[in-house]
């Protein structure tokens, strides 16, 4: 505005001067100088002002931890904090930016196809019918393949007349508090030593299990598994040395399974195994079950000696042993007690 104000200023006085004589001419340009210097001072001071301001609100959004990021329609960056490009490696495809340079692009120069894509369907959508989204999580990959989460919140951006010109968006890393509900949510449902899952997921599979079996007209097995003499173990070489035996069997169990079967640590050094689908043949059954015994029983090496512990079994079956949970458990927890009194290192059908 300034600078169209001198440029009026000039071309007024150069009509007026223009059948002046000398004198009158040099009087009229001494005048518009300092109105033309009034005005381009007016005018830097407002440049100055602008520019003073756009340096402190920069430096304002970038003391906030947060991503904070402006987009236009075509979801391209035009303003952005440090924090969207500090961690480089939030960046899928590895690219690192800097501020100035991610300016004009979208996520499509920054992340793998896929994700992009998704970011900007939803921003089509925030842009399309005015609604924000508010504290969604979203999940992306550090460029080492390690995962990170986000809480984002997108609103609409509009100018003064309510029309919508672009997005607004602020993201909050939240990996760290994902980790440690996850941490949670699992030690809630596995066995701290084993990592395997405990009492009550295995209740909530094998409920699952029965009900499937139930409509489809399927079978279930349940194997009880009990260490023979465990205690010897704890007592002559410690409990660290049996903790370190607990987690071998552990090990030894899953490789034996399919990835549908669960295996779960109850307490102690009894398991319990769900076959949510068990061979039908009795012999295939008998077969798996003779595995994981001898598998149990393969040599151990633990702080400096060199053992076998066996193990007892107990098998029961869905509907044959049982209909309901309860009754399956204590059919092949009592089958697993009779292979104890049976001599150990064997195993027993329910009902047999």
């Amino acid at each position: 505005m300034a600078g169209q104000n001198a440029a009026a200023s000039l071309m007024a006085s150069a009509e007026m001067v223009a059948g002046m004589n000398t004198a009158d001419q040099v009087q009229a340009l001494l005048e518009t100088s300092e109105r033309l210097h009034g005005d381009l001072s007016g005018g830097l001071d407002a440049l100055k002002k602008v520019t003073e301001e756009r340096d402190h609100l920069l430096a304002l959004i970038n003391q906030v931890p947060d991503q904070l990021f402006v987009k236009d329609l075509d979801s391209r960056f035009l303003v952005a904090n440090e924090a969207v490009v500090a961690d480089k490696s939030f960046i899928t495809t590895g690219k690192s930016v800097t501020v100035a340079e991610l300016i004009g692009k979208t996520d499509f120069d920054l992340f793998a196809a896929p994700v992009a894509q998704e970011f900007r369907d939803i921003e089509l959508k925030i842009m399309q019918t005015g609604q924000p989204m508010l504290s969604m999580m979203e999940h992306n990959a550090y460029a080492d393949g390690s995962p990170k989460w986000v809480s984002m919140t997108k609103a609409p951006l509009r100018d003064r007349n309510g029309a919508i010109i672009g997005l607004v968006g602020v993201a909050h890393d939240v990996t760290l508090r994902k980790e440690a509900e996850d941490r949670v949510r699992f030690m809630a449902h596995h066995d701290v030593l084993t990592g395997l899952p405990n009492r009550a997921l295995l209740l909530d599979r094998l409920d699952q299990a029965i009900l499937h079996a139930g409509e489809g007209g399927r079978s279930v097995a349940i194997i009880f598994l009990d260490l023979d003499n465990f205690k010897w173990v704890n007592d002559t070489l410690g409990h660290q040395s049996g903790d370190t035996l607990l987690s071998i069997v552990s090990a030894r169990v899953s490789v034996c399974l399919r990835a549908t079967d669960t295996v779960a640590r109850l307490g102690g050094d009894e398991f319990v195994i769900l076959l949510p689908d068990p061979p039908q043949d009795a012999d295939r059954l008998i077969h798996l079950v003779e595995r994981l015994r001898k598998s149990v029983a393969e040599p151990v090496e633990i702080a400096g000696h060199t053992f076998c512990v066996t193990t007892s079994l107990g098998v029961a079956r869905f509907p044959l042993d049982g209909r309901g949970r309860d009754e399956l458990l204590a059919k092949a927890d009592a089958a697993m007690y009779r292979s104890k009194r049976s001599g150990r290192n064997t195993f027993s059908l329910a009902g047999a």
